[in-house]
């Protein structure tokens, strides 16, 4: 039992357990891992570290990529998703303000503009679908440019009716790229909500552009060929790391090396088709799923936690109103806090999931196992000291700063949970963790819009204090979640190596 996890008593050799260096102790003995030596591995100091997936000779191959190019498709997807952050709780400091233009209540408008939530849930299932058809340019292309046309469209509505519509379509483009109401909240109130949409709409114009001429195509399907040579020392070889394959290695022939693509021929919108199968059936792979322990994992620690998380900024407007009136760009100030979470989360997350999992697996006689990221799902502790300060300190008169204080220690939680349970999604479902992650979202989005009917009405009638309690112990019946899996994490994916038929996915690599 390593560490506590508990050890599976039907595979030897459990999927995921990895080696991480080329001289280790393992089983008790020194051994030098020479039939591991055919693996490619990093460059630099990072030479001993095997690299997973295992990169192709091919230089069409993503992963063969030059960096520049690798960043430059990185950072303008990443630039759009902050902007697809931003549309979803954008207008939330102006939800009380808004409340009063259109004499509706709170909530009425919450869930109007939480229509984006709604198409998000929808249509993330089928944009996955559509990806694995037809390949990830065209729908990140389709989905930026639907957020562009519908964010004018927003800007242009008229009434609530229109606005549902226009969110609707929004969270449609929203669903491939899955933060910014701050700026947002100053446009509000001094201007209008409609400037807010006008605003977001010029970045977003530019993503589109940027989108076109940065981000190629990125399915790219690899044939693995078995590596025929053998192993002279058996014992050794029996005695490695577990998640090394018996020398399955990727291999091409270098004579039938295609030449790179021109920077041109890589510009086209389509490609073609990725598979012969029907989009139906692609669409209903993920379904399998439900029967992985991983899924609802996952959904519990990440998908909840967001919900959570999202609740704050949706009620945001009642809450500082109601206990510092605060009008709405006082409100948007208050994502500073969240901003500074997810900074001093971004400065440790790295550490944590790369520096620190291979110290723990050096300690572990040189084999890494998935379940040591779980470990740094202690973190959602700061979400659940945040939550519980929060309303404590409300009830006690607490200055405004304590609570932007407790933000940041949400935006903490998330950011560094979230990154460590995503990553022990790809360890234990690897090209299929997109499969999951779909039905996360959908759940996550559908229990966030019907929150958004409810959540600052409970606000209004229980009070911020009991309203933020609640919150708190959602937070810790979701970290909870994390203990089991952390002990028979091994016994799962063991689960799911022993029924390929259930959970094959039939994914291609990425």
């Amino acid at each position: 039992m390593t560490f506590g996890i508990l050890e599976d008593r039907y595979l030897e050799k459990v999927p995921g357990t990895g080696l991480l260096s080329d001289q280790g102790i393992v089983h008790g003995h020194q051994v030098a891992i020479d039939a591991a030596k055919h693996l490619k591995r990093g460059t630099g100091r990072h030479a001993h570290v095997v690299l997973i997936p295992q990169p192709s000779d091919d230089p069409r191959d993503p992963l063969n990529w030059p960096r520049w190019k690798k960043e430059a498709c990185f950072w303008t997807l990443a630039f759009a998703a902050s902007l697809d952050g931003a549309l979803s709780p954008m207008v939330g400091p102006g939800y009380v303000l808004l409340s009063k233009q259109f004499n509706v209540s709170v909530d009425n408008v919450t869930s109007s503009f939480g229509f984006i939530l709604l198409g998000l849930g929808i249509f993330m299932l089928a944009q996955n679908a559509l990806a694995v058809k037809f390949g990830h340019r065209i729908v990140y292309l389709a989905s930026v440019s639907l957020m562009f046309i519908s964010c004018i469209w927003c800007a242009l509505s008229p009434n609530l009716a229109s606005i549902r519509a226009s969110r609707l379509f929004q969270g449609f483009g929203m669903s491939a790229l899955q933060r910014g109401p701050l700026i947002c909240s100053y446009v509000i109130q001094n201007l209008s909500w409609e400037f807010g949409f006008w605003f977001v709409s010029i970045p977003l114009g530019l993503t589109v552009i940027a989108v076109f001429f940065f981000v190629p195509e990125t399915t790219y399907k690899r044939e693995e060929v078995t590596n025929k040579s053998k192993r002279e020392n058996s014992d050794d070889s029996a005695s490695i790391e577990k998640a090394i394959e018996t020398g399955d290695v990727e291999s091409v022939d270098a004579s039938t090396q295609p030449e790179p693509p021109s920077y041109l021929s890589q510009l086209k919108i389509w490609h073609g088709t990725f598979t012969d199968e029907s989009l139906w059936k692609i669409a209903l792979r993920p379904f399998p799923f439900l029967l992985s322990p991983v899924t609802y994992f996952l959904f519990l620690t990440h998908g909840m936690q967001t919900v959570w998380l999202s609740l704050v900024p949706l009620c945001s407007s009642t809450i500082f109103t109601l206990e510092y009136n605060f009008n709405a760009a006082q409100i948007g100030l208050t994502n500073l806090g969240g901003i500074v979470g997810i900074v001093l989360a971004m400065l440790v997350t790295g550490p944590l999931n790369d520096w620190g999992v291979v110290w723990i697996s050096k300690r572990n006689r040189g084999i890494y196992e998935p379940e040591f990221r779980l470990m740094f799902m202690i973190s959602m502790l700061f979400g659940i000291f945040g939550y519980v300060g929060w309303a404590v300190g409300n009830d006690h008169h607490m200055p405004w700063i304590g609570a932007v204080a407790c933000i940041t220690m949400l935006n903490f939680s998330m950011v560094v949970s979230g990154s460590a349970a995503v990553t022990y999604l790809l360890d234990t479902h690897g090209p299929n963790a997109l499969h999951i992650l779909a039905l996360s979202n959908f759940g996550k989005n559908m229990v966030l819009y019907g929150s958004t009917f409810f959540a600052n009405g409970m606000v209004l009638s229980r009070g911020v204090k009991v309203s933020l309690l609640i919150l708190g112990a959602c937070q810790a019946f979701c970290w909870l979640a994390s203990i089991p899996m952390y002990v028979f994490g091994k016994c799962v994916r063991s689960f799911i190596a022993r029924h390929p038929h259930v959970f094959r996915g039939e994914l291609p690599a990425h």
